[in-house]
Parts: structure tokens; sequence; C-alpha cells
């Protein structure tokens, strides 16, 4: 491997980048399709928003190719830091940009609506699958799977595993943010209190696999780093805690600008509702007595209205069916 004799300096940092054939792929028909709903949703006269568009290709994808073609794709088989690196944003940060896009909502406005309504069986259980804690659980597990078991030095030996671990754990990634955002129609079914504690939780248990790599008392793949052939950077167990220490700070870190985006989506919900409810609220013309002119039950004597013998005897004669003006 070449790239292993060659240092990983700071000025590397910024210039070691090279293409990723399947990611680059996946980079420019996720590219393709998104353009391709956009000119359709204008066909049909939907107007979509540039910033939705601006979101999903610079943070979403952009930060898709940060993650697996820049230093970090570069020298992911070289250290381990990299690549711990890059599975944490791939797993998070990602995500948010791809989620910021709303591509559900722009793939419903390109095509015409479905006739008829969803089976009630497959729309309960498509609301119990996008609760957001099994998308967090189902991205912990995976990642401790690749870093407790064999499954991390199978990767490192063959790219292909190297590649579905990637998408593996983007897809385990968008799991838990698209429905705790909810920025999607049909994916927002948890309360944005319940999101906010979720948001929370996702924070603490995002950092067991780091901790995991930091407590581990052997070498993770370490005969595989060891036949690498590297003779500069840490050594094998200073790269180790590198790597254990970047995906905490970055799990914890990247969980944020997440929470941050559920606030604001939160309150801009809560002004909604309440400009919803103030249009709905129109003046009532009040009597001299102050009763409300619009409601005739409260213009009528509590022995008709109330219930009880009274009021029955007056349904029974007719004179408790009348109306005001009417008696």
């Amino acid at each position: 491997m070449e790239i292993a004799h060659v240092p990983l300096t700071p000025l590397r940092w910024l210039t070691a980048w090279s293409a990723d054939g399947p990611m680059l792929t996946l980079v420019v028909l996720l590219g393709l399709a998104y353009l391709y709903g956009v000119r359709r949703a204008a066909g049909r006269g939907v107007s979509w928003q540039r910033s939705c568009t601006g979101w999903f290709f610079a943070a979403g994808l952009g930060s898709l190719v940060v993650a697996t073609m820049s230093f970090l794709g570069t020298y992911d088989r070289v250290l381990m830091w990299p690549l711990a690196t890059q599975d944490i944003l791939l797993m998070t940060f990602v995500p948010v940009g791809l989620t910021l896009g709303r591509p559900i909502a722009l793939f419903k406005a390109a095509r015409p609506a479905p006739a008829g309504r969803a089976h009630p069986v497959r729309a309960r259980l498509l609301r119990v699958l996008s609760f957001p804690l099994l998308g967090s659980l189902l991205a912990v597990t995976l990642l401790l799977l690749v870093y407790t078991t064999s499954w991390d030095l199978a990767r490192l030996e063959q790219p292909a595993l190297l590649q579905f671990t990637r998408v593996a754990l983007l897809a385990a990634g968008c799991a838990f943010v698209w429905p705790l955002l909810g920025v999607d129609a049909g994916t927002g079914h948890t309360t944005y209190p319940v999101r906010a504690f979720l948001a929370f939780l996702d924070g603490l248990l995002d950092a067991i696999p780091g901790l995991a790599v930091l407590g581990s008392h052997g070498l993770i793949a370490g005969d595989y780093y060891a036949q690498v052939g590297r003779t500069w950077g840490p050594t094998l167990a200073q790269d180790q805690r590198l790597a254990g220490t970047a995906m905490v700070a970055l799990s914890e870190l990247v969980g944020l600008p997440t929470l941050l985006v559920l606030v604001i989506a939160w309150v801009r919900d809560d002004a909604r509702q309440a400009r919803q409810i103030d249009a709905m609220e129109q003046p009532v013309p009040v009597t001299a007595a102050g009763i409300e002119a619009s409601d005739p039950l409260q213009q009528r004597p509590w022995w008709e209205t109330d219930p009880g013998p009274l009021a029955d005897r007056g349904e029974r004669f007719g004179w408790g069916t009348a109306e005001p003006d009417q008696q």
C-alpha cells in the first residue's frame, strides 16, 4: 500500500483527496435523482425551495464526499482514527444534511398522489418503525458490532465489505435523524418534547462505541495495522486511543447542531399553531345582559337546557324545543 509510506501531515489534510468509485457513483445518482425530482415538481406547479436543495447538496452530499474522499477516505485503511471519524460522520452529520433537503417531500411533490388511502396495518407499522429511538439503537448497535467483533478486520481486508459498512451506517443514521427532525411529512409522528429527550439520549448512546474502543484491552484489527508498514505517526495503541477519542468527541459535537435544528423547528411549530388558533378565534357578539347572542342555548332558561324532570316535561309538551323568540 503506497499511501502508507506518505506521512499524514497537516498539509495532507487539505490535499490528500482520492476518488472512491462506489461512493462517487452513489453521490452522482442521489444528486441526479434529486434534480429530477425538482424538475418533476416544477412541472406539476410546485416551486421547490432552494434552501432545501442547498442543504441536500452542500451539507448532505458534500459531507458524504468529505467523509469518504478527503484524507479521511485516503487514509482510512492506513490509520484507525480517520476510519473512526468517517464512521461517525456517516452516522450523524451526513444524515442531517440529507434530511434537511426534504427528499421525501420532494418525492411526493414530484409524483401524482396515489388513489385511496394507505392500508391501516401498513400505516401503523410505518409509525412504529419510524420511532426515532429504534433508529438510534440500530446505529449504535451496528457501530458496536463493527468495533467489538471481527467485522472491523474483515472490512479492512475486503473493500466490498468496507463499502457495505459505509452504506449501512448511513442508512442507520437516516433511520434515526429523519423521524427525529420530522421535516418531511409523515416522519414526525413524535411530539417535540419527546424528540428533544431522544436527541439528548442519543448523544449519550452514541458515545458508547467510542468508550468501548477506549476501554478495549487489546488492539482492534491490530494484525492488519501492523502489516501495513507505516513507519510514521502514532503507535498502534496511540492510534486506537485517538480513534476512540474522536468517536466520543464527534458524536457529542455533531449532536449539538441536530438538537439546535430540532429546537428551531419546535419554536416554529408552536408559532404556526398559535397563528392557526388566532385565525380560528372570532369575536362573538354579546347582548346587553352579557350573554353570547350567537348561542341560542344560552338565551333559554336553565330548566329548559339543564337535564332533569323539568326539561324532560318541557320536551314532552313541546314548549322546551321552541326558539326563545317563538315562545
